[in-house]
């Protein structure tokens, strides 16, 4: 324990830097909070969680959202539930999960970004507590960051010690040290650890704590290492590659589109390249013509600890127009319990094409009891790229709209080769304008093993399967014959029609988003056939009306 006294204060008046969802936030002033698809109401504390749940709990991400209340009430219920934690907790640090570096680090930095809503109306006495503990929580996270896994964890942890240290008096001591540590930890991972998740929005979380510990070390008059402003300069262009059209990021792997407005805040604070020069970002392929963005998972789902999150979404897509989503992926819905987690992680729950009942990957058959599920069975080869004249295939470029990003776009994995002998390619092309998206969607088994394996499963009726596009809430749609028709909030009218090979359907879907406080309903299309020999091929399109 820290012999020191406790600190007086803060140096500068903090910032509440990160804002979360006004309508979760009127449901904690109405007594209850919806976390993992747990239900709480009362005392948040008192009932004991799954660890999962206790880490959202005692992180205190739930104050940022009512911090986009800003109402009297909001900060008077903020300041209850924090001063009532307190006063549970006042003996310190203990072993139990809410003291895990990670969620401690979280914590702190909530409570420093919204002492806003913490303090006010409370006496030099009454707020000792609060600052005692803040006291008590660097001293804890100095002596255990480093128990933190590599990733995001680590960097929860060490920027709240660094941000910690930076904003209270007294404590300035520690701020360059942990400045440092937070700067080389960052570095030594590099922008491969922190995307092994192939979760843009857990990269946009990771890039958000080291601005936040720029921000505030500039603010502050403390030079920070070079290396921090050199790891967010190199995330930077990964996420701008990955922004759609209407400034938030693609729903993949348990991501949804980020907090609201934390991704330009991120970019405006980066220097360097605006976007890769080559290659995929972070596994995902580009399209951006005129104020049309699409982004397509152009690579196998991740391992590791990351596949307990991963989701089975390889060549599905989104796409945006302006600033209105047009097709999108469900989402996660790891906020909705264990069953909604499950669901969203199928392929049905993507843009994508699915054989009958079969993902392009699948969860572990072998995952014991409170084993997390894991994604073992992913595809071996996922490739995509521009074909030339010669029909070469060249990897994607991320550069700028119109002069580098593929109007053209091949991609294919074989997913469903071991189980059934097949190989799926997806062709797209995007028009000069945007107004247009023409695809073709092929299953073939390539070879005669391949065939074999695929005449040996097939049934008399064919091999069912269907090619999915989920529509964003706010889009209408109807069906006429065998086309669909689209209106966008804006009023645009889209159309969806196809070359007959197979029947299309509008079914119900939902838009699974961790800042709703349940699933929203949604409609879908539903392009159904059946493979009756060793390849099929279905073209469709999605254009604007009146576009070519």
């Amino acid at each position: 324990m820290n012999d020191t006294p406790s600190p007086r204060g803060f140096l500068r008046r903090p910032e509440p830097k990160a804002i979360g969802h006004s309508g979760l936030g009127e449901q904690i002033i109405a007594g209850q909070i919806n976390l993992g698809g747990v239900t709480l109401t009362g005392d948040f504390f008192a009932v004991a969680t799954s660890a999962s749940v206790a880490a959202e709990l005692h992180g205190f991400g739930w104050l940022d959202d009512l911090a986009a209340v800003g109402s009297p009430k909001a900060r008077s219920i903020a300041q209850h539930h924090v001063l009532h934690w307190l006063r549970k907790h006042r003996a310190g640090p203990r072993d139990g999960p809410e003291w895990q570096p990670a969620i401690a680090g979280r914590r702190v930095l909530r409570w420093i970004f919204h002492a806003g809503m913490i303090l006010p109306g409370l006496d030099r006495d009454e707020a000792e507590p609060y600052f005692r503990a803040l006291d008590q929580h660097l001293t804890h996270l100095r002596g255990s960051w480093y128990d933190c896994p590599d990733g995001l964890p680590r960097l929860e942890a060490l920027a709240g010690l660094a941000i910690g240290a930076m904003s209270l008096r007294d404590r300035h001591v520690m701020a360059g040290p942990a400045l440092i540590a937070l700067a080389e930890e960052a570095d030594a991972m590099g922008v491969a650890t922190l995307s092994e998740s192939r979760c843009p929005e857990t990269l946009l979380d990771g890039m958000a704590l080291l601005v936040w510990a720029q921000e505030i070390a500039d603010e502050s008059g403390i030079e920070s290492p070079p290396e921090l402003r050199t790891i967010i300069a190199e995330i930077a262009p990964i996420l701008r590659a990955l922004r759609h059209a209407d400034g938030s990021l693609p729903r993949f792997h348990g991501g949804g589109r980020g907090a609201a407005g934390r991704l330009d805040r991120c970019l405006r604070a980066a220097e360097g390249a605006a976007l890769p020069a080559h290659g995929l970002a972070m596994g995902f392929a580009r399209m951006a013509r005129g104020r049309t963005t699409l982004i397509l998972d152009a690579s196998p789902p991740p391992g590791g600890p990351a596949a307990a999150r991963a989701h089975a979404s390889t060549l599905a897509f989104e796409l945006t127009v302006a600033r209105q989503p047009l097709i999108v992926n469900c989402g996660p819905g790891d906020g909705f319990g264990p069953l909604w987690a499950r669901a969203s992680r199928a392929t049905p729950s993507h843009s994508a094409l699915c054989l009958e009942g079969l993902s392009s990957s699948r969860l572990s058959a072998s995952r014991q009891k409170d084993e997390p599920d894991i994604l073992t069975e992913r595809p071996g080869l996922v490739w995509a790229g521009d074909c030339d004249a010669l029909g070469n295939l060249t990897p994607p470029n991320c550069g700028p709209a119109h002069a580098q990003d593929p109007a053209h776009l091949l991609a294919g994995h074989d997913g469903w080769l071991d189980s059934h002998g097949l190989t799926h390619l997806r062709e797209l092309w995007l028009a000069p304008d945007g107004g247009a998206l023409e695809g073709e969607d092929s299953l073939a088994a390539l070879d005669a093993t391949a065939q074999a394996r695929l005449d040996h499963l097939r049934g008399p009726d064919g091999l069912a399967f269907d090619i999915r596009f989920h529509l964003h809430p706010e889009v209408e749609a109807r069906q006429q014959d065998q086309d669909i028709l689209l209106t966008l909030p804006t009023g645009d009218e889209w159309r969806f029609a196809h070359d007959g090979v197979g029947r299309v359907a509008l079914e119900a879907s939902c838009l699974l988003d961790r800042g709703l406080p349940e699933p929203r309903p949604a409609r879908q299309i539903v392009l159904s056939a059946r493979l009756q020999g060793r390849a099929i091929q279905i073209g469709w399109t999605l254009a604007r009306s009146g576009a070519r």
